[in-house]
């Protein structure tokens, strides 16, 4: 594993693309191989889990993971893109804070979604919002998320601040303005932070102008078997190269047999990532490998 392999927590700032916010990060590495796991829009802030390097192969697996929001939404105004960058559109009532909670079991657990028309969801090719300043009509399909807690934590009318813990695909814009719907008017979303990515914090963040390649990465085999607990096998070191070299895999190529089904870490005797697994029955595939 060389020095440009590992994960990076970012603290992207508001007004930043997620795009750009890597710029810097390339540059002090001194490669391109550096991706993030989950867009924000650019007038968000928060968590950005980026990952440089042979690390980048996991982004499939972490850009599924839940993620923790705090938002503020402004009630009784509506903008194009149901953020601060949008023209306004629509206005109406400010509803009480009654309403509010009356309305709120509506947007828990598994419901149904339509992302925004201004989102990057493709399109026949195209991306939605792309179609959208075209001009173009955009009726976006909902779809199935799930909201697995919604707290409300404070209402200054028309603001109200709330923290959003839900799963890959939710669209906090989408939320705002179904929840300013349920309530007979309006919303979109004046400020938005994430704060979480599966186990992983904004707490423990830096930003790109902090960030050290020799400090911040993480590479450790801890950092990684917090994406899976549990879930994590050594190879025998007289069985590495079979695994490097992608041929079929036993259960004796491993100090210890995976008594259970699924996906796994692979780490070498000194803690190397050597690569990710899927077991079946007794069938073993690769997700990829490490050479």
């Amino acid at each position: 594993m060389s020095g440009k392999d590992g994960l990076l927590l970012l603290k992207k700032p508001a007004g930043t693309t997620s795009f750009s916010a890597l710029n810097l990060i390339k540059k002090k590495i001194g490669t391109g191989k550096v991706g993030h796991t989950g867009t924000l829009d650019k007038f968000a802030e928060g968590l950005l889990v980026v990952l440089t390097g042979k690390f980048t192969r996991l982004a499939p697996l972490i850009s599924g993971m839940d993620k923790i929001y705090r938002a503020v939404f402004e009630f009784g105004a509506e903008t194009s893109t149901l953020d601060p960058e949008g023209e306004m559109v629509n206005t109406g009532k400010v509803p009480t804070l009654e309403e509010i909670r009356g309305n709120k079991f509506r947007f828990t657990g598994s419901i149904l979604q339509k992302p925004p028309a201004f989102s990057a969801i493709h399109i026949n090719g195209k991306r939605a919002y792309e179609r959208v300043l075209k001009g173009e009509q955009v009726d976006l399909p909902a779809r199935p998320v799930s909201i697995h807690e919604l707290e409300i934590l404070d209402y200054m009318p028309p603001f109200l601040t709330v923290s959003v813990s839900c799963s890959k695909g939710t669209y906090i814009r989408s939320l705002a303005r179904d929840y300013g719907a349920a309530c007979g008017t309006c919303a979109y979303v004046r400020e938005l932070n994430r704060t979480s990515v599966g186990p992983f914090s904004i707490a423990d963040a830096v930003t790109a102008e902090e960030f050290d390649p020799e400090t911040s990465l993480q590479r450790s085999r801890t950092v990684l078997e917090n994406l899976f607990p549990h879930r994590s096998l050594v190879v025998r070191d007289s069985c590495r190269d079979v695994i490097r070299t992608g041929k079929p895999i036993r259960d004796e190529f491993f100090t210890d047999f995976p008594a259970e089904n699924g996906i796994y870490l692979v780490f070498t005797s000194n803690a190397e990532l050597a690569g990710l697994i899927e077991k079946r029955d007794r069938d073993y595939s690769y997700r990829f490998v490490c050479v």
